[in-house]
C-alpha cells in the first residue's frame, strides 16, 4: 500500500472516528447528533466524490484541506467550514487594473479549508 493512499485512508477514519465522539459546544442532544451526521455524512460524501483522482498534487491538496477542516472544527468546536469574511473588492489593485486580476487574486486568497466548496457553488 503506498504512503499516500495509507495517509488518506488514516485521515478518513480519524474523520469518521471524531465524527462518531463528536460532542456539540452547545452540549444540548439534537446538537450533537446533527453535528454528528454532518461531519460523518460530509467525509463520506467528499472522499466519495475524490475517490478518483490520480494527480499526487491533487490528492494531497485534498488531504491538506481535509486535515484542515478538521483541526479547525476540533479547535473551535464548530464542525462546519467557517465563512470566508472577504468582501468582492477587498483585493483592488492599486491602479484599477482589469476585473480578471481581482477574481485571480480573491480565488487565490480563498482559505485551504473551503476550496471543495468552490465546486459546490
Amino acid at each position: 500500500m503506498s504512503a499516500l493512499r495509507r495517509e488518506v485512508l488514516s485521515l478518513y477514519k480519524n474523520i469518521l472516528r471524531t465524527g462518531k465522539n463528536w460532542e456539540a459546544a452547545s452540549g444540548k442532544p439534537q446538537h450533537t447528533e446533527s453535528e454528528r451526521k454532518y461531519i460523518i455524512n460530509e467525509a463520506k460524501e467528499l472522499f466519495r466524490k475524490n475517490k478518483n483522482l490520480k494527480n499526487e498534487e491533487e490528492i494531497k491538496s485534498r488531504l491538506m484541506e481535509a486535515d484542515s477542516r478538521l483541526q479547525m472544527a476540533l479547535h473551535y468546536r464548530i464542525p462546519y467550514p467557517r465563512p470566508v469574511n472577504l468582501p468582492p473588492q477587498a483585493l483592488v489593485s492599486p491602479l484599477g487594473k482589469k476585473l480578471k486580476e481581482q477574481s485571480r487574486l480573491r480565488k487565490r486568497s480563498r482559505p485551504v479549508y473551503i476550496k471543495s466548496l468552490d465546486s459546490e457553488t
